[in-house]
């Protein structure tokens, strides 16, 4: 099993402030990214002051990005002092977010494939090889940053700008679940091997290829999380 290092707003960097931005969209970014490369754990709740501290900023704008990351479905309100956290998707949400994204990420897949560049190649194979070396050291939090770099990467190579807002905007909602999926036996070898398929497709230039080992990554990581999300719900029925 890999070992997860303690997630949340502690491990946030601080942020670099950039000419043309401003502060509170940099917020955004960087808390977004977060929770698409799983860095929160579904039910976390995220403290202002403390992800204000962590970015190295007032409490202004985190709370203006905050308030962003939950009109898009990254964050919720919960308990009596409706404090902001991590939401647990259900078992229905889940299985309808597989379907969308097994089309839409197998979709951008294949685009990218005709679109391929030497850059392109070269950060998916980065990424992949990263993951490898995460693995290896039992790390969850950079096997899950390089996950979302190596997609990312697919994505982004097929230069659809609407389709690219759409993926991310699943993977807000659905990366956190991501590292749930770490703790099922085998779930590790088998989303590395559609991830060295999918990588060795790209090189070919293979683009159905390439897309049948994204699904499939896609699919079967929705099952092992749907799995966990019943057990869960079952050991609380007993409780």
């Amino acid at each position: 099993m890999l070992i997860a290092a303690e997630s949340g707003p502690e491990r946030l960097s601080q942020l670099i402030l950039e000419d043309g931005t401003t502060v509170q969209n940099q917020a955004y970014l960087a808390l977004r990214q977060a929770l698409m490369s799983g860095r929160f754990r579904p039910g976390e709740e995220i403290s202002l002051r403390t992800t204000a501290a962590a970015l190295g900023t007032s409490v202004t704008p985190v709370r203006e990005a905050l308030r962003r990351l939950e009109s898009e479905g990254g964050l919720v309100v919960q308990g009596p002092n409706r404090v902001l956290a991590v939401p647990f998707l259900s078992l229905e949400a889940l299985m309808e977010i597989r379907t969308i994204r097994i089309q839409l990420e197998g979709m951008a897949t294949e685009t990218a494939s005709g679109r391929m560049t030497s850059r392109h190649l070269r950060l998916i194979r980065n990424a992949c090889a990263l993951m490898e070396t995460a693995a290896a050291k039992k790390d969850a939090d950079a096997y899950l940053e390089h996950n979302w770099r190596f997609h990312s990467a697919i994505y982004q190579a097929a230069r659809q700008p609407i389709l690219l807002e759409l993926i991310e905007g699943l993977w807000v909602r659905v990366g956190p679940l991501i590292r749930l999926a770490l703790a099922r036996p085998g779930h590790l070898a088998h989303s590395m091997e559609c991830h060295r398929e999918a990588e060795r497709a790209m090189q070919a230039g293979d683009g159905s290829a390439a897309r049948t080992a994204i699904e499939r990554d896609i699919g079967d990581a929705a099952q092992d999380i749907a799995q966990l999300l019943l057990e869960e719900t079952q050991e609380k029925t007993r409780a």
